[in-house]
């Protein structure tokens, strides 16, 4: 039987067990709560259950199992959007190393993985850098709580020759092409490509936005939440959360939209009210991937490429933006970037208009 107490700002867990006729006893401490200290005892004992002492040696738990006491200690404490981003990490994990033990997975076979991953799948350096981080968290966290007894895969070599990744973006023309291009679409798809190209809101935001997020009379959208395939949720980072002003043009779009669910709901038996923005003719909700397939559809269309992307608009919003004279920091504050360095990195080098424009200003400066 497990027990457990508070020793300063973290619990302990202390198991007695009978080791050849003797009383013996098991200790773990250092956890941030007891909820951890319950989940790691709990291993333990099941351990002591199916095959006695000899199961408490290191290593000896199965991948699958560690990797789920893992997620019950750290779930809580991360953000939805890094728990989504570490699930798709871990399927991949899963599939390679399932019915592994932990002191089974060998550093030779994991490179392999990780080759397999870079050039025979051809992940970007960036996607396979995002799942072996998550396996050093694995098996990190596995480390630190006592279940193996070092971590054998730090300094995996991950290293792949890649053009720089590309920003795509859509022209002014092309802007004017696409517009063309919606102008007899559904209401709600026109809106909700407007909303996307004058705003550069990420895909969740946009479907996570509520009527009152929008301010009508002061000309604002303030973004507090994000609709994840896992539902709705907070933004992607603390930097997300934020209220920017929006142009005649768009609040207008919105207006006229407002205007066409409302007679919807007038006029279907079957319209599901509810607080969400975007909807279709009968209230209903969106699926997640829709505004990427819209987006996909919509550009071929217009007889532009078609890209299965709503960042195509959010990018093009941004060099746009930057294009016309808008200082980085207004443009990194309306993406809800987390500082300026990685707006600049991301679009300054895509938009030698910027500079044109920024040598014409500082040329006239001198000139005063």
């Amino acid at each position: 039987m497990a027990y457990f107490r508070k020793r300063g700002n973290h619990w302990e867990y202390r198991i007695k067990y009978n080791d050849a006729g003797k009383q013996k006893e098991i200790s773990k401490g250092g956890f941030k709560t007891k909820t951890e200290a319950r989940a790691a005892a709990i291993l333990i004992e099941e351990k002591l259950v199916k095959g006695g002492v000899e199961k408490l040696r290191k290593g000896e738990i199965l991948f699958e199992d560690w990797l789920e006491i893992h997620n019950k200690m750290h779930n809580h404490h991360r953000r939805e959007s890094s728990n989504i981003a570490a699930m798709n990490g871990q399927k991949k994990l899963l599939n390679k190393f399932k019915g592994y033990k932990l002191n089974r997975i060998k550093r030779a076979e994991y490179q392999l993985f990780i080759n397999d991953l870079l050039f025979q799948f051809n992940y970007a350096k960036n996607t396979v850098d995002r799942i072996h981080g998550e396996m050093m968290s694995i098996i990190n966290s596995a480390v630190e709580h006592d279940e193996l007894e070092k971590n054998i895969l730090r300094g995996i070599q991950i290293t792949k020759d890649e053009d720089e990744e590309k920003i795509v973006f859509l022209n002014k023309q092309e802007v004017k092409q696409l517009l063309s291009a919606i102008e007899n679409e559904d209401i709600f798809k026109r809106v909700m490509v407007i909303t996307l190209l004058h705003t550069g809101i990420r895909s969740g935001e946009l479907l996570g936005l509520f009527w009152s997020d929008i301010d009508f009379e002061n000309k604002t959208l303030t973004i507090n939440r994000q609709r994840a395939i896992t539902g709705l949720g907070p933004p992607k980072s603390k930097s997300s959360y934020r209220t920017i002003s929006i142009d005649d043009k768009l609040v207008n779009e919105l207006l006229a939209y407002k205007t066409w669910q409302e007679e919807n709901e007038l006029t279907n038996p079957n319209y599901e009210k509810s607080e969400f923005v975007f909807v279709d003719e009968n209230g209903k909700l969106f699926y997640q991937t829709k505004p990427q397939d819209m987006m996909k559809n919509l550009l071929r269309y217009a007889k532009l490429q078609p890209r299965k992307s709503t960042h195509l608009l959010r990018h093009t919003h941004a060099v746009m933006m930057l294009e016309s004279g808008v200082d980085i920091k207004t443009v990194s504050t309306r993406l809800g970037h987390k500082n300026i360095d990685i707006t600049a990195n991301t679009y300054l080098h895509v938009t030698p208009e910027h500079e044109r424009n920024a040598l014409k200003k500082f040329e006239e400066y001198l000139k005063k």
